[in-house]
């Protein structure tokens, strides 16, 4: 028995509902009858032994299949047995299914006695075998539950990164469920490619091949086990399954498919395909992979030197937001040139492309590769100086309490690893300059007006000091900001307006001389004159 038994029992929720009484299914349960009856066709007791996962079943035992013997060879009227329920003690035959079926899904912890026998009856008093085990029996979900978890809980486009489907072997889970009709309740199986439809998956671990054996994701909460059954249809790959159809994904590469989900009704604990429950059409996009080398030139050449950040995109940008987003942080590398991140303007490809605060117009995304494959490669922009080990909130208040700064950044791309970034593989790596520009820009027009109308109330000292230190920043300006810019042109403005008054202050100067040097010679020679007369 003990070999032959298992630990822990899972009944289907529709072979509970589907049982009559009178009928097999509680046979044995709370009750002693032979032992050769242990494994009879539609007997929960069937269920415990190990060799009923590979034999039929028919509910109600309608079809008659063989019974099972749970041990080999077992004489008739030997033994007797009987497997006690907790919880349902002194209940028997319609009683103890009526309790079962009003109990739901619950878990039961169950002992089966052994006896010998005398006088071809039990013999109670000769306990020849014991072992306790659990029974897990599930209640119903109704169909109306089923099609609500479909419509509600599935997406209606899935993105598969390209190390999902690169990784994916046979024998193994990744086509699992796909154009092939297995229990609903497997569909979120870890490694499952049919996983990555529910909502669920985007905060749930993964596996490649499931190694990490993940907890499975329930396609819809409390759902009864064996009562449904699915296949999700892939468009264009109809007939295959299994290795024949991982084979082909793979050949295909990066490609969009049209896929059904469809839900089947049960009979007997196998799929009944005439009955659909529910179905919902969807979009599946498995990617192709992209080299380590495609990556590599994508850093060395779509990425800039340099680059001069308008202090406006400083400003405006908020936390939780996009600005900042893989600064710091590794992130997917398809995400590098999202619209209002920093990191997009890292990207040649920005300069003609729209940007707009925060993301708020939603512009579309600069991939840094084109046909990058998604889920493949991550990545991270370091800086350098006081900001390292800052991100979020944190980054963007030290950002900006360094002003206008020009720092050193260095962009490092991952290869990925069950989904997640492997930072033990680090693709590519490049070093460029960032220089994010300060609030403080903005004010300098008006002190520089400050400089220009107020010189005689300051004094020669003060006009000096005021000089000094306006042409100290306007030094650091001419080496940070291009000629053309708008402030190198108000400075040639302000230039020029100050030239005529300059020339008018020399020119009055000039003739006021010339004027004194006449009166004085009149003056003169009145004088002499004057003398004369004498």
């Amino acid at each position: 028995m003990a070999d032959n038994t298992k630990d822990t029992v899972d009944v289907p929720a529709s072979y509970l509902d589907k049982a009559n009484f009178p009928g097999p299914f509680t046979a044995g349960v709370n009750q002693v009858i032979p032992y050769e009856a242990f494994g009879g066709d539609g007997m929960l007791t069937r269920l415990i032994l190990k060799a009923s996962d590979k034999t039929p079943w028919s509910d109600n035992g309608t079809a008659k299949n063989p019974a099972l013997s749970p041990v080999e060879k077992l004489g008739k009227g030997l033994y007797f047995y009987e497997v006690d329920l907790a919880g349902t003690q002194g209940k028997s035959d319609k009683e103890l299914l009526d309790l079962l079926k009003q109990n739901g899904t619950q878990s039961y912890k169950a002992t089966i006695k052994v006896y010998g026998a005398k006088d071809g009856k039990p013999d109670l008093t000769n306990l020849v075998a014991t072992k306790n085990l659990d029974i897990n029996l599930n209640g119903l979900t109704t169909p109306a539950e089923v099609q609500k978890g479909v419509a509600d809980n599935t997406k209606d486009t899935v993105d598969v990164p390209a190390s999902y489907l690169d990784r994916a072997n046979f024998p193994g889970p990744f086509t699992a469920g796909v154009n092939q009709v297995i229990p609903y309740e497997a569909f979120g199986g870890d490694g499952m490619l049919t996983r990555l439809l529910l909502k669920a998956s985007d905060k749930a671990p993964w596996s490649d091949n499931g190694t990490a054996k993940n907890p499975a994701l329930l396609p819809l909460e409390g759902l009864a086990k064996g009562q449904y059954f699915y296949e999700v249809d892939l468009a264009g790959t109809q007939g295959k399954s299994d290795k024949e159809l991982l084979d082909l994904l793979k050949q295909n590469g990066t490609q969009s498919y049209k896929a059904t989900i469809k839900v089947y009704g049960a009979k007997d604990g196998k799929p009944d395909l005439t009955n659909l429950v529910a179905t919902k059409d969807l979009t599946v996009n498995l990617n192709g992979l992209t080299t380590p080398n495609q990556v590599k030139d994508s850093v060395a050449n779509n990425i800039k030197n340099s680059i001069d950040v308008p202090a406006s995109y400083l400003e405006k940008a908020n936390v939780p937001g996009p600005f900042l987003a893989g600064v710091n942080q590794v992130i997917p590398y398809e995400a590098f040139g999202g619209d209002g991140m920093l990191t997009r303007l890292l990207l040649k490809a920005s300069d003609k492309a729209p940007w707009s605060d925060n993301g708020t117009a939603k512009n579309p995304a600069l991939l840094p590769l084109e046909g990058l494959a998604k889920g493949q490669y991550f990545y991270e922009v370091d800086l350098n100086g006081n900001t390292v080990g800052k991100d979020g909130q944190a980054l963007l208040d030290q950002l900006r309490a360094n002003g206008t700064h020009t720092y050193l950044a260095t962009v490092k791309v991952y290869g990925s690893k069950d989904g997640k970034p492997d930072l033990t593989n680090l693709i590519a790596t490049r070093q460029v300059t960032i220089q994010l520009r300060g609030k403080e820009m903005a004010t300098i027009p008006s002190q520089q007006g400050q400089m220009n109308t107020k010189p005689s109330e300051t004094g020669s000292t003060g006009t000096t000091e005021g000089m000094m230190g306006t042409n100290h920043h306007m030094s650091d300006m001419k080496v940070d900001q291009p000629a053309s810019s708008p402030m190198a042109n108000m400075m040639k403005k302000d230039d020029k307006a100050m030239l005529p008054n300059t020339g008018e202050a020399k020119t009055a100067t000039a003739g006021l001389g010339i004027f004194g040097l006449a009166l004085a010679g009149l003056v003169g020679l009145l004088g002499l004159t004057s003398k004369r007369e004498d």
